[in-house]
């Protein structure tokens, strides 16, 4: 054997051990598990804050479509454009909503529940989508020719007869919190 290599019993005698060659990748495999963890957890949280995870009654929604195929509801800002409805009532997946007019989604997961949706509109408000039985309605100006509703009254009772003497063709009660909206619906 030729002086200074290392035979199979170990280091040349008086010669320092030869010290075995790291993986310049091993920090990765504890680098994955972190990030995979992190960017999980990130996702979790952002769809907790932003879809209806937390929401309750009070929290406005985007909805573009009543259907079970539509992209999930976003909470949004009741008083911004988008929001379109708000919600009046969160019950389990199998209760019924509050008596009245209300739109319900239905969501399923680990936590089943329903939400019950009320019109987020004010008085002088105007709407489209408002005849589609799953289009989501959107607000739009009284001048634009797609609009298909318009809210000549808001009450905070549960009375039809608050809507004698408009020109409303339709009207919409809720029980929770007590609401009767007055629309002039067209098309």
């Amino acid at each position: 054997m030729p002086v200074g290599q290392p035979d199979a019993f170990g280091p040349p005698p008086g010669g320092q051990p030869v010290a075995p060659k790291r993986s310049k990748l091993g920090w990765l495999r504890f680098a994955i598990p972190v990030l995979v963890v992190a960017v999980g957890g990130g996702l979790f949280l952002f769809n907790y804050f932003t879809g209806t995870g937390n929401a309750q009654a009070g929290d406005c929604l985007s909805v573009t479509e009543f259907s079970r195929t539509a992209d999930e509801p976003k909470k949004a800002d009741c008083g911004a454009p988008e929001a379109n409805v708000k919600i009046a009532a969160r019950v389990g997946g199998d209760e019924a909503c509050p008596q009245g007019d209300y739109d319900s989604i239905s969501m399923t997961g680990r936590i089943s529940y329903k939400l019950c949706l009320a019109v987020n509109a004010k008085q002088g408000d105007c709407l489209t989508g408002y005849n589609s039985s799953t289009a989501g309605y959107q607000k739009v100006s009284c001048t634009d020719p797609t609009k298909d509703a318009e809210l000549l009254k808001v009450a905070n009772v549960v009375d039809e007869a608050v809507c004698e003497g408009t020109e409303a063709t339709h009207v919409r009660s809720y029980s929770t919190p007590p609401t009767t909206i007055c629309l002039k619906v067209g098309k």
